[in-house]
């Protein structure tokens, strides 16, 4: 480990060039909203921190120790101190990444990632934050893009990295947020220089071992040598010329998506067959990686050939074949249907026995009235969960069967309620699963038929501002014993 410090490290000489604030705005981050930023000790993250911190904009700071060094307790303890001084909240979190990277089966970057990742969005979540914020810059988005072309990259990937996005995998509603990418290594490095910002610099970034590091220290400065000496703003003009066309593409693929009569279940999900065999194969190959990615696969192991794979049995395969893919994933071609499965038995994920042991996740959280569309949207786009006015409820759902003769007021008919027999009927739930279909229900009745209806007494309304989430999870047959 080296000393970063470039001199003094008092406040006052850290806050003595007030360069421009970082623009916010690519990142969809209103003024009022709490920012989690993800800081490592290294300059670029103390400068993402220092930088939110005179901009006024509310933010807390998380580091990991990940292990890896001997020198990572004392770059945690630089961070907590260096947001001690400045009145900054900061959270520590520690994680063995050999160990998990070994129990996993990863790679240390891959592992480093994942327990990075889980414990940033952890703390964000605990803490009511509207996003995590990394410090990837100009020169990290122009590595990104190189390492994508040397991978043999489509469109997504030369788009590298973007300003504001999410990672469904842990969390749906907190976004991730880059707001650095416009500014360069050397911006940074002069802001330090001039301030006397104090930093760490952390070893392992200068170990080639890492691909990354390769292209940072070596093949980034032999291409601005021989080739292009603005190599890292040509890299980053095409990353955003890629994401603008990726917007029109990905704008495409939902339109067919939902043209296809795409529904989504908790284990499954099903789509028309016929209008997916009339689109053209580039589409069809992203609409699989969009359906691939909702039903929570990861797509780095999920590349062109078997995307085609998967995309060859959908167009050729015969009826009620099911076909083995990767990672727990079956395909399956049901008629007019395609399907996409992580159980082979599909009639389990669209109509969930109550004798199968499903168990019901809840959650309850505020919202402000800026959040209500988006969560309007996810309760209509989702039929595997259900978004309720928590305030309408007279007590928390629980799991049961369907009681003989009892009434269902379904959302959409105006507070009028019908036999469930007759909601059963006209949802075409066939008859051999309505016997033992599982609902979920408070003291007042039925408030959610799974992959269905939510109760129109529960449903969102304008003046919603505490919503209850509800979602069908699997139960291992020890937990029900």
């Amino acid at each position: 480990m080296t000393d970063g410090r470039k001199n003094n490290e008092t406040r006052g000489q850290v806050n003595c060039l007030k360069s421009e604030t970082i623009d916010l705005s690519p990142c969809l981050i209103h003024k009022k909203d709490l920012i989690l930023a993800a800081v490592s000790g290294g300059m670029d993250s103390v400068y993402l921190l220092t930088k939110l911190y005179e901009s006024g904009q509310p933010v807390m700071a998380a580091v990991f120790d990940h292990s890896l060094r001997p020198e990572a307790a004392e770059e945690c303890d630089f961070v907590e101190k260096y947001c001690a001084d400045r009145e900054i909240r900061c959270v520590r979190g520690k994680g063995d990444v050999r160990k998990y990277a070994q129990e996993k089966g990863l790679g240390i970057e891959e592992a480093a990632r994942e327990l990075r990742y889980r414990f940033l969005f952890r703390i964000a979540a605990e803490n009511g934050c509207a996003a995590v914020a990394t410090a990837h810059h100009a020169n990290d988005q122009a590595e990104t893009v190189l390492m994508h072309i040397l991978r043999g990259t489509g469109i997504d990937g030369l788009a590298g990295m973007r300003p504001y996005g999410f990672l469904p995998e842990y969390s749906e509603t907190i976004s991730l947020i880059r707001p650095l990418l416009d500014i360069t290594r050397e911006e940074i490095e002069k802001y330090a220089a001039e301030t006397g910002m104090p930093f760490r610099e952390d070893s392992s970034n200068f170990d080639k071992e890492f691909v990354r590091n390769k292209i940072r220290l070596d093949l980034i400065p032999q291409l601005a040598s021989d080739y292009n000496p603005q190599i890292v703003a040509s890299l980053c003009r095409l990353a955003k010329n890629a994401a603008a066309e990726k917007e029109i593409l990905d704008s495409n693929c939902e339109d067919a998506i939902r043209y296809a009569e795409f529904y989504k279940f908790d284990t499954c999900c099903e789509w028309n067959r016929k209008t997916y065999r009339s689109y053209r194969q580039g589409l069809r190959l992203r609409m699989l990686k969009r359906i691939f990615s909702l039903m929570g696969a990861d797509l780095s192991k999920i590349g062109y050939q078997l995307l085609s794979f998967a995309d060859y049995v959908f167009m050729n395969a015969r009826f009620n074949r099911i076909v083995p893919f990767i990672d727990g994933f079956w395909l399956c071609c049901e008629g007019e249907k395609a399907l996409l499965l992580t159980e082979p038995d599909r009639k389990q994920m669209k109509y969930p026995q109550f004798s199968q042991g499903w168990g019901l996740y809840i959650e309850t959280r505020h919202i402000q009235e800026k959040d209500l569309t988006l969560w309007k949207e996810k309760a209509r786009t989702h039929p595997e969960i259900a978004v309720l006015d928590a305030d309408q409820l007279s007590s928390n759902p629980e799991l049961r069967k369907v009681e003989p003769g009892e009434r269902f007021e379904p959302y959409g008919l105006g507070g009028k309620s019908q036999k469930m027999s007759d909601f059963l009927i006209n949802n075409k739930v066939p008859v051999q699963y309505r016997r033992d279909l599982v609902i979920a229900a408070d003291r007042a009745g039925i408030v959610w038929v799974p992959g269905h209806r939510v109760a129109d007494r529960c449903a969102l309304r304008d003046d919603t501002r505490k919503i209850m989430i509800l979602k069908l999870k699997s139960v291992d047959r020890e937990e029900l014993l």
